[in-house]
């Protein structure tokens, strides 16, 4: 009888530990949106539930992958990149109820809306990660200038945060991409979990001083 592996179980173990954190941090913002009706905390709460869903989809790719179908390893990949798109979009409206009216929101959202679908669409018929990457990173630097702006303009301590949970993201994806492994046991993409895990609680304290705009 065959023996049964768990493929690449750091990488596995450390997305498993990024998408409970994300998770717990995603119900500590839904609980702080209720307390305070923030748009923005809605919107953040729901881009951490995203990227904890990317996250476990990675450690099932990761862990057990290769004891999938073609065709199911196909689904879970579609599936994270789709994540990934939805978190970008979400941590979007999240930088726009901070810096404009709801008003105006109500009537620019459709814009970052409208790509979602494009992207969405394009992944289904194009899986490729440079489709995802051409997506999420214009919308993180959107993010980042937008938070940039409001730190200049009205010192506000939670977009300082949210820019600097950004820039380790970013980090992140470079170590990520350059392939540097601290031991053979522990290689580039469990690193870039530990980092992403820095990044996204530097994110979560962001949020929680975040306030909608005008208020």
């Amino acid at each position: 009888m065959s023996r049964f592996i768990i493929y690449e179980p750091m990488t596995a173990f450390t997305d498993i530990l990024l998408a409970l954190l994300a998770s717990y941090l995603a119900w500590e913002l839904g609980s702080w949106y209720h307390l305070r009706l923030m748009n923005v905390h809605w919107h953040l709460s729901r881009a951490f539930y995203l990227l904890a869903l990317g996250a476990f989809l990675g450690a099932v790719s990761h862990g057990l992958g290769p004891y999938f179908s073609p065709a199911l390893r196909s689904i879970i990949w579609k599936l994270t990149l789709l994540s990934i798109g939805i978190t970008a979009f979400f941590l979007v409206m999240t930088a726009l109820h901070h810096v404009f009216p709801y008003r105006t929101v109500r009537w620019i959202g459709w814009i970052p809306f409208l790509f979602l679908v494009a992207y969405l669409f394009l992944v289904l018929n194009d899986d490729r990660f440079i489709v995802a990457v051409r997506f999420y990173v214009p919308c993180m630097i959107l993010v980042l200038a937008l938070m940039l702006y409001s730190q200049w303009h009205s010192q506000t301590t939670g977009a300082g945060l949210i820019a600097l949970g950004i820039v380790i993201s970013f980090l992140a994806a470079g170590i990520q991409a350059s392939g540097f492994s601290l031991h053979r046991n522990f290689n580039h993409n469990d690193l870039y979990h530990v980092v992403q895990m820095i990044g996204i609680y530097v994110l979560y304290r962001g949020g929680m001083l975040l306030t909608d705009y005008g208020v």
